[in-house]
């Protein structure tokens, strides 16, 4: 999951939203740089990252992935899901996608002291561009793939995903569909257990 599949099964709670926001950009131990609900938050991300990366069908759909994108092939993934949550977003959630997202970046800026410094430096940018509500259309998805191809350390051709997931488009929907109702379950498990 990405940004928007994070923010989707997060509880309705600042710092814990904060702390799944940031957590990609916090290393090791989270207690030792943030307190309470924001380290809270942080560990619930790392949860939902290996809940999804442990996925039966988030395998099966990686392995499309696997012959363009090769290590890279379960970042992408990551990034076509928040496609098919955005896309299909009226199916999974009430609040119409463009009010959600305008709320989600005034609770984030909100709280932007807490911001580790690569999250400072593409903040501003995800919000003028709207990065969230954008991931809906193809073009904006071939944008953040690009946008990871030139961040990169190695080679990579993570804009040809978009390629791969047309092809398997129907395939990939109705994976995303039943995970996306496991790990509403598991999110909810999280936070009641």
């Amino acid at each position: 999951m990405n940004f928007l599949g994070h923010i989707f099964l997060s509880p309705d709670d600042d710092e814990i939203l904060l702390g799944n926001f940031i957590a990609d950009s916090v290393k090791g131990n989270p207690e030792k740089f943030y307190a309470g609900k924001i380290a809270q938050g942080i560990r619930f991300h790392r949860a939902i990252d290996q809940f999804t990366d442990n996925h039966p069908l988030v395998k099966q759909g990686v392995e499309r992935f696997r012959q363009t994108q090769a290590r890279y092939a379960a970042v992408v993934i990551d990034v076509i899901y928040d496609h098919i949550l955005a896309s299909n977003w009226n199916e999974f959630h009430e609040e119409e996608l463009n009010l959600l997202t305008q709320s989600v970046y005034q609770r984030l800026e909100l709280q932007k002291a807490h911001f580790p410094i690569h999250v400072k430096q593409f903040f501003p940018y995800m919000k003028t561009q709207n990065w969230l509500y954008n991931y809906q259309f193809e073009w904006g998805v071939l944008k953040s793939l690009e946008g990871l191809d030139r961040r990169s350390a190695h080679q990579t051709q993570m804009h040809l995903a978009l390629d791969v997931y047309k092809e398997s488009e129907a395939k990939f929907i109705a994976e995303f569909r039943e995970f996306i109702s496991d790990a509403q379950k598991m999110s909810e498990n999280y936070f009641s257990g």
